[in-house]
């Protein structure tokens, strides 16, 4: 009998881990591996983190996210996403890949099949073999566009979830807001739950612009942070927003889990 749990042996070590030790290696490597900016967070921040510091602000958090914080959250959502919440249906995460969990997590069944765009963040497939699904790829190659036709002819009996991951990593895909309308309407029709990773929003050039599905499909779970945009990928800090039955049950998990954000 195996020490480790069959669970644990459904997934497998991140390829971007195995490329830092074989990095680890390697004279002089150029690194071109992992979603972390080039710069830290604004001198605004550093001075709160530095006062919070002084004043002894170390406690655990409430497990939801702290009042003030999630009504900016509702603010930013409202104002930048076009999307209706509320503080009760928004919790803040321990980071974006928290969020990830998190939905997964409370949605995923064994066997249930899980869409996934293809290329995608490695977190995705891995997490759905350990909650028992079953990762479906939708291929994207050579525009790494989606398309919507595609999506409905892979929904099955079994399909329960869609993850959208746009703008995309790896690839910088950008979908445009007709395409994500057009997605609505199949996950509608095909009664699915999208979980749409927005850690990347603000990386948008030129005239292309960032649509949040959760604008006009609203068993939408919204994730966003700080880890990118705001230059604080180690201060695993970020946010979900979605049916409030969903986000309640992620509440719950995250108080037997991770506790609280930091």
């Amino acid at each position: 009998m195996s020490i480790i749990s069959k669970r644990a042996q459904r997934f497998q070590s991140s390829g971007i881990r195995k490329v830092f030790d074989l990095a680890a290696t390697l004279k002089n490597p150029i690194n071109f591996s992992i979603g972390q900016p080039d710069f830290g967070p604004s001198s605004i921040v550093q001075n709160a983190t530095i006062n919070a510091i002084r004043e002894n602000k170390s406690q655990y958090t409430p497990t939801q996210g702290i009042l003030e914080l999630r009504e900016k959250i509702v603010d930013k959502f409202r104002r930048e996403n076009n999307i209706p919440c509320s503080i009760d249906n928004v919790l803040i995460t321990a980071g974006t890949s928290a969020g990830v969990f998190l939905s997964l997590a409370v949605l995923v069944d064994e066997e249930n099949e899980v869409l996934i765009p293809d290329p995608f963040f490695v977190e995705y497939p891995e997490l759905v073999k350990f909650l028992g699904g079953k990762p479906v790829f939708i291929n994207t190659y050579p525009s790494f566009q989606l398309d919507p036709k595609t999506i409905e002819n892979a929904c099955t009996e079994k399909t329960k979830v869609l993850i959208i991951n746009s703008p995309n990593n790896p690839t910088g895909a950008v979908y445009s807001e007709n395409t994500l309308r057009a997605i609505a309407d199949i996950a509608r029709k095909k009664n699915l739950i999208v979980i749409s990773d927005e850690i990347y929003e603000k990386f948008v050039y030129d005239k292309v612009h960032h649509f949040s599905i959760g604008s006009v499909y609203p068993n939408t779970i919204t994730l966003g942070g700080l880890s990118k945009s705001g230059g604080m990928p180690g201060w695993r800090l970020g946010w979900a927003t979605g049916p409030t039955e969903i986000i309640e049950k992620m509440k719950e998990l995250q108080q037997y889990t991770f506790v609280c954000a930091p």
